[in-house]
């Protein structure tokens, strides 16, 4: 069905699909209503998010006059007569037991955790009831139920769906209120907004029907639900997430493109002691190109740790300072800031660059702000201290923002509004889910720097029990004595009555009985010029075993630094510790990461460790890191939180497969419809899926 004939059919039809939007106390039985609070924090607020709701997994129960081997774990509906209630006599813990009868063969009924006076109202020796559960066997070869339900007369054998929940609301519960939104559903005359040809390409079946089988299965088999009929709606979500993308794009704000010579830029590049590697050239050519367009580049440039992302940055300061504009570095730390000041001054010695601290105070800081309000600053370096309200600048025309994941979207936003719309280069070893999702959706663009500077080598990861940590004091000699550097890594500064981890100070004075004075820590608690002083020694050789916190997380460089030791790995994030790796590695000597656990970690920080040490790839890291923290929002604020999309699953290998290919065929047909202005037609699309969406592109960001 053409486009033309879809747009008829909607101009034809009077409906309004906004009463869907009811609160979710519609669909609630008068018995319910008392949890009707519950729902809504299991469900949400309105009868679509009933509908969107999905089960985890199917069961079938059988209905059933005998007992009979065949059904053991199964569940069933019996009909039980009780013969006898015995009630625990000294023990609330031990369980109520009843025993019954179904056709002469005897069966226990066992209930945990229920009070006898609720009981006693629905059993009573004598009394003949028909219940729903599971079938077991004991110990002792007897048939046996554990917590049977009453079923009520609607209750049939047949295919149930299994739904997620929480304390107070039950799977009847779930039935009722899909069972009820299914039926205003149907109620509307909501005609098929996806074209012929996707139906066709995939086998979808209809909206509703697609919905009706979800939720009211006619096989026991979930992964056909999934395949069949999930996977229609999962289309819909991810194609109105698209048109909300596409949307957000032709709303963007217009910004002068910065269409300049590049002459000068090659020029500086045959000046540099090094040769680009064929990543970074591409990378600095597509950050260029975007910045010629007439709306704000937002794109992130990836590079695993030491690959060579500064000297990129450097460049496109360079284009588009010698275009008239200014420029704003966004780091996270003070040290970092002071290093990245350091490096820019080095290449671009003939350029006013400043740094701004939170030590930059009185004349120094008053000059700063007056340089970059007058425009005689054309870059400026700094941390937490450029979202100051009294920063302006007077033509900033590039944000680049290091390490993004040390900051809030909101913190973003700030500095980014202080001028008018600057392009956004995100710069980061380890990008956040939210940032992964977004490139898959086509929100932001990436620019991935690949190949490491000629000489770099893989850095070796691998990891030790706590228990075996004496064993290092040997392997720490030999490599000071090759004249390398070692970085200690703890959780805390200080003992912590709650938390059982290693901590600086401890862990400072165990390797002062083995190094002396070669050994120093550095930690949060002291103020930024003892951290300089001591990161300075650190850097000149006068001592060569530095334990620390995290406060080296980031933007540290001592190439003669080849090992790492973490300790408590377990405790740490997987961008947390693939950037504390990252200290090491930065010269063409061979370097080490040693995660140190506690044996009695648990199963999920396992797996991180063993990710670590089986993959350098940053882009992997975060793919992992997406399964374990979910991806945020796309078109809002939030940065992490598993399961954003109601249909889908990340975690979910085959899900994966699927989805990027529904995200490449979406994305095509959003393009089209925005640029064919046909979004009425799929309106009802949108608000079904994306109620809410934003229209601020800002917000994207």
């Amino acid at each position: 069905m053409s486009h033309q004939v879809l747009q008829t059919n909607y101009n034809n039809t009077n409906r309004n699909i906004t009463d869907i939007y009811q609160d979710i106390g519609v669909c609630v039985k008068p018995y319910y209503k008392p949890r009707l609070k519950l729902f809504r924090s299991l469900i949400g607020n309105t009868v679509t998010d009933a509908l969107l709701y999905m089960p985890t997994s199917t069961t079938e129960v059988f209905k059933i006059n005998e007992l009979s081997h065949e059904y053991i774990n199964q569940q069933v509906i019996v009909t039980v007569t009780i013969d006898n209630i015995e009630l625990p006599k000294y023990s609330s813990n031990k369980p109520i037991l009843m025993l019954g009868h179904i056709c002469e063969k005897a069966i226990e009924l066992l209930f945990f955790n229920y009070k006898p006076s609720y009981l006693k109202g629905i059993f009573y020796i004598g009394c003949k009831l028909q219940l729903i559960g599971q079938l077991t066997k004991s110990n002792f070869g007897n048939y046996q139920m554990i917590n049977p339900k009453k079923a009520n007369f609607k209750t049939n054998a047949g295919i149930y769906n299994i739904y997620p929940l929480k304390n107070g609301v039950t799977q009847d519960c779930i039935y009722s209120i899909t069972e009820n939104a299914l039926e205003i559903l149907n109620s509307y005359d909501i005609k098929e907004w996806l074209p012929e040809y996707i139906i066709n390409k995939y086998n979808f079946y209809s909206f509703y029907k697609s919905l009706v089988e979800i939720h009211k299965p006619n096989t026991n088999n979930i992964s056909l639900i999934n395949n069949t009929y999930r996977r229609r709606i999962c289309f819909d979500e991810i194609l109105a997430e698209q048109i909300a993308i596409q949307i957000n794009k032709t709303q963007e704000s217009k910004c002068n493109g910065i269409n300049g010579s590049i002459t000068l830029l090659k020029d500086f590049i045959k000046t540099l002691p090094f040769e680009l590697t064929n990543s970074q050239v591409n990378a600095i050519n597509e950050i260029i190109n975007d910045m010629k367009k007439n709306v704000p580049m937002k794109r992130l440039l990836q590079g695993d740790v030491g690959s060579g992302k500064t000297i990129v940055a450097i460049l496109a300061m360079l284009y588009v300072i010698n275009n008239g504009y200014q420029c704003a570095l966004l780091v996270p730390t003070e040290m970092l800031a002071r290093q990245h000041y350091n490096n820019i001054i080095n290449y671009l010695n003939n350029i006013s660059v400043e740094i701004l601290t939170a030590n930059e105070k009185g004349k120094v800081r008053t000059r700063i702000l007056r340089g970059l309000k007058d425009n005689t600053v054309k870059i400026v370096v700094g941390t937490h201290a450029l979202f100051n309200n009294k920063l302006e600048f007077n033509n900033l025309g590039l944000v680049i923002v290091d390490e993004q994941h040390r900051f809030g979207v909101n913190q973003r936003l700030s500095l980014i509004n202080k001028g008018n719309n600057p392009h956004i280069l995100s710069m980061t070893a380890t990008p956040i889910p939210r940032t992964i999702i977004m490139s898959m959706h086509g929100d932001i663009d990436v620019s991935s720097i690949e190949s490491k500077p000629i000489g770099r080598r893989d850095i070796i990861t691998t990891s030790l029990s706590l228990d075996k940590i004496n064993e290092l004091i040997s392997a720490i000699r030999r490599i000071l004595e090759k004249g390398e550097k070692v970085y200690w890594v703890c959780p805390l500064i200080e003992d912590s009555e709650k938390l059982d981890y290693t901590c600086v100070i401890e862990r400072h004075a165990f390797l002062k009985q083995y190094f002396g004075n070669d050994v120093e820590m550095l930690h949060g608690k002291m103020n930024a010029s003892e951290k300089q002083q001591i990161f300075n020694k650190f850097n000149s050789n006068n001592i060569n075993v530095l334990v620390s916190t995290t406060v080296i997380e980031v933007g540290i460089d001592v190439p003669n630094a080849t090992v790492i030791i973490i300790e408590n790995a377990e405790r740490f994030g997987l961008a947390q510790l693939h950037q504390l790796r990252g200290r090491v590695g930065r010269s063409s000597l061979q370097s080490y990461c040693i995660l140190l656990y506690d044996k009695h970690c648990s199963n999920i920080a396992r797996q991180r460790i063993k990710i670590m040490c089986h993959t350098n790839s940053g882009f992997k890291i975060a793919e992992y890191d997406l399964k374990f923290r979910g991806g945020g929002e796309i078109n809002g604020i939030k940065q992490s939180g598993m399961k954003k999309y109601k249909t889908f699953d990340y975690n979910n290998i085959e899900d994966q497969n699927i989805i990027n290919e529904y995200i490449i065929e979406a994305n095509k047909l959003a393009k089209s419809i925005v640029k064919l202005n046909s979004i009425a037609l799929y309106s009802d699309c949108l608000k079904i899926f994306k109620p809410n969406f934003s229209l601020n592109i800002n917000k994207s960001f």
